[in-house]
């Protein structure tokens, strides 16, 4: 609530974010889909802390927490970030963490909030400098930044984990091969 109001009585510039928006309650929601910033959320602490949370975060705020879906449905641009060093690196722990929104030992927070795997793939395929905005896409000419997967995508979907990617391209650099 507080970065959303000191936004709005700042007033917005292009690109202005909002990194975490830990918990954004509905008022929030409104605030910042009033103010057209993008939100840039860190799902897989939900699967990495969510029991602490559970424990620690009031109840009322626990069905906000690290929203996605909500974001979505309220027409705030939406980006992921996995915020290492303080998370894993791991984007597809984060990526799984927004589809299954699972804690360590199990438990649902934010049931409302999931994403389908599609959706938290897109989180991370935006352009660096614009989140949550359109896709990066494979074009004659561009950078290659490209991730490739062991076995398609039908398969990958259901299990998002980065033992599937078996090459990482960056600027037509091989970075990674398994």
């Amino acid at each position: 609530m507080l970065a959303a109001a000191a936004l709005g009585a700042a007033g917005v510039r292009a690109g202005d974010r909002v990194e975490h928006a830990a918990i954004a309650p509905p008022e929030a929601m409104a605030l910042l889909a009033g103010l057209r910033v993008t939100v840039v959320t860190q799902p897989g602490f939900i699967a990495t802390r969510g029991d602490a949370y559970a424990r620690d975060v009031a109840a009322a705020d626990l069905p906000h927490l690290y929203r996605c879906q909500g974001f979505l449905d309220a027409g705030i641009a939406l980006g992921g970030s996995t915020d290492a060093p303080f998370g894993s690196p791991d984007p597809w722990a984060a990526m799984r963490a927004a589809v299954d929104r699972r804690t360590p030992e199990g438990s649902v927070i934010g049931d409302g909030e999931r994403l389908p795997p599609e959706r938290a793939l897109a989180l991370f395929t935006s352009p660096a400098e614009a989140p949550g905005g359109a896709p990066r896409r494979v074009a004659i000419g561009a950078p290659a930044d490209l991730c490739l997967l062991a076995r398609p995508w039908a398969e990958a979907r259901t299990r998002l984990d980065a033992a599937d990617v078996c090459a990482t391209l960056c600027a037509g650099a091989l970075v990674f091969r398994s």
